[in-house]
């Protein structure tokens, strides 16, 4: 029971990925300190840095001229935000704030730096279309009649009066009518009968 109940927990384990730049070379970094700093949000994974090229304007601190950013892939145990984790970082390492950047990987700004691939672009229209079987049960009439099926199981299951056998039709037959016909104006013209 135990063993399974923690299979489980080690499944729904939720991790929260980050990308960290930091300006210079993986030997100027202390990477001992950065990851101590971390583990307040419990370190599951931190990649070895990767460092860029030097370029004359990096793409994440283009205020900085000829010099190289080393990135880390984290991946915490506990949430926080890319500005939280920034702000503490730069607290706890003594970085300047614009040497150092903080980001969620499913940022736009991440999309863009993305190797592209180099295969020709090619237009879907000219692919040919893939036929579904699937796809037609779920729209058109046969939905409407599986929807119809669904509400129809679901009323006889339901536990609900009857209408038809709860309503008593009246002891005459229906054919009375109760309205008065001798009042013959309208309640909101204000004029009453017998005024």
């Amino acid at each position: 029971m135990t063993s399974r109940l923690q299979e489980i927990l080690t499944e729904s384990k939720k991790t929260y990925p980050f990308k960290i730049g930091i300006v210079g070379a993986p030997k100027d970094i202390d990477v001992a300190q950065l990851e101590t700093a971390l583990q307040k949000f419990v370190v599951e994974k931190m990649s070895a840095g990767k460092k860029t090229p030097i370029q004359k304007r990096p793409l994440d601190f283009p205020q900085l001229e000829n010099t190289e950013v080393t990135y880390f892939d984290v991946e915490l145990g506990y949430p926080t935000t890319a500005y939280g984790l920034q702000q503490y970082i730069k607290n706890c390492c003594g970085i300047q704030e614009s040497h150092l950047i903080v980001r969620n990987p499913n940022e736009p700004q991440e999309e863009y730096q993305e190797e592209k691939s180099d295969a020709p672009y090619e237009a879907k229209l000219n692919s040919p279309y893939e036929d579904s079987k699937d796809e037609q049960k779920s729209g058109g009439n046969n939905r409407v009649m599986d929807l119809l099926k669904e509400l129809e199981k679901e009323r006889k299951e339901r536990q609900a009066p009857d209408a038809a056998g709860d309503i008593k039709a009246p002891k005459d037959g229906g054919t009375t009518s109760k309205v008065d016909d001798g009042n013959k104006t309208s309640p909101i013209s204000g004029k009453a009968k017998g005024k």
